[in-house]
């Protein structure tokens, strides 16, 4: 073995066994933060996707309330389908438990980036761990100069 390579082989194992078990460290609390993740996107409640609001706009007569400024209001649930915007009137009687449900499904879709986010810290950290543990093998030779 060169002595390169032993240089090598003793800041591997001593020198980074510090920022190893630091990595270590990071790993398990990053893993530890993912379960209030993982509970938000188990909840049973219903969700509808789509985001529900209230749609004020003209009808396009000319002599109506709404050419004077009054607009029409009526509650809708959007969403995209096939890469279009749809618009679903939601009636009165429904109102409540519609904004409900699409307030589920914002919680969801938050949990769910988040998780995303965190997923990718954690292999982040696995593969700091890795390239640390790695060792170069066969070892390189020696150039003499003779």
């Amino acid at each position: 073995m060169s002595l390169a390579n032993l240089y090598l082989l003793i800041y591997k194992r001593y020198i980074l066994s510090a920022d190893l078990s630091q990595l270590r460290q990071q790993l398990w609390r990053a893993y530890a933060t993912l379960a209030t993740t993982l509970r938000r996107l188990q909840r049973s409640q219903s969700m509808v996707q789509g985001s529900f609001y209230l749609l004020r706009r003209k009808c396009g007569k000319p002599n109506c309330r709404c050419a004077a400024g009054q607009l029409h209001a009526s509650y809708v649930l959007t969403r995209s389908e096939a890469g279009k915007d749809r618009l679903y009137p939601v009636p009165k009687e429904q109102r409540a438990e519609v904004r409900k449900w699409a307030a589920e499904y914002r919680r969801y879709q938050r949990a769910r980036a988040v998780l995303a986010k965190r997923h990718l810290h954690l292999l982040s950290l696995v593969d700091q761990i890795a390239e640390q543990r790695l060792l170069t093998w066969p070892p390189t030779k020696e150039v003499s100069h003779d």
